[in-house]
């Protein structure tokens, strides 16, 4: 009578075991980001509810704040002194929206956006970059409002922001179903212009603070592994206009003047 395994029953139910993991790990692993990936579009889609209901209160308008575009230290520190004391996009739509927790997307890598939160990145010493290198962990602390420091892996639209051609107007869009709003970005505002610069466009138009939203300097988009520096599966959650919400692939983050689905700057609202 056999009282024990012989050592190659041993291994084929080790082998077994491996195999089954090496099958089912990947699946629990897209298993955890689909529930991340569909928390974080329910987050995006409160916050651009909360643009919304902010914009009904402000006779028609989403948050007008101007940045560096347009005044060199609107945004975070820069030649003049104090930057300009105009609550961020975070700040205003506070407001309408239960708590904090839902400007974080739970599958970023990141924990700063530039400039509201420095993060670990952020180092608060003479080597940290922007705002940590003068001894302040954001934009708020900067100037005397601490309260408005802030963490969020969503970018607000830049040329909404500063109201270029009275986009900051809801009666300006045209297609405002098409027009995005806010999204998965690697900073707080982003730029949606900028052909060839590491902040902007890619050649072929896309906007790649949204496209690369875990990563800078971005990869090329000629690179065959660019779509590892995305957030969710190689694309992005964005809002809309009109606030609805939805995942995009990275290469069709493009501006409908370059050819793009979406519009993201006056330009794209002439057609």
């Amino acid at each position: 009578m056999r009282s024990g395994f012989t050592l190659v029953e041993v291994l084929v139910v080790v082998g077994v075991i491996a195999a089954l993991a090496a099958i089912l790990f990947p699946v629990f692993s897209s298993a955890r980001e689909s529930a991340r990936k569909a928390q974080c579009l329910s987050h995006l889609r409160q916050v651009s509810q909360a643009f919304l209901l902010y914009a009904q209160d402000a006779d028609e308008s989403f948050p007008y704040r101007i940045t560096d575009y347009h005044h060199w230290g609107g945004a975070g520190i820069g030649e003049s002194w104090p930057p300009q004391i105009i609550p961020p996009w975070t700040a205003q739509v506070e407001p309408y929206f239960v708590n904090r927790s839902l400007l974080a997307c739970p599958s970023t890598r990141r924990d700063w956006s530039w400039p509201l939160w420095a993060g670990r990145w952020g180092a608060l010493n003479p080597g940290g970059p922007w705002l940590a290198y003068c001894g302040y962990r954001g934009y708020g602390s900067a100037i005397g409002f601490p309260h408005w420091d802030c963490f969020t892996s969503f970018g607000y639209n830049e040329a909404i922001s500063n109201g270029l051609d009275e986009t900051h107007l809801l009666a300006r869009f045209k297609a405002p179903s098409q027009f995005v709003l806010l999204g998965d970005s690697e900073v707080a505002w982003f730029t949606p212009w900028g052909r060839g610069e590491i902040w902007g466009l890619t050649p072929s138009g896309v906007v790649q603070r949204l496209a690369f939203s875990e990563k800078f300097p971005p990869p090329m988009e000629t690179d065959p592994e660019a779509s590892k520096e995305t957030r969710h599966g190689g694309g992005s959650q964005i809002a809309f206009c009109d606030g609805h919400v939805r995942w995009e692939i990275w290469f069709r983050i493009r501006r409908w003047s370059y050819g793009g689905p979406w519009r993201f700057h006056p330009e794209d609202d002439a057609f």
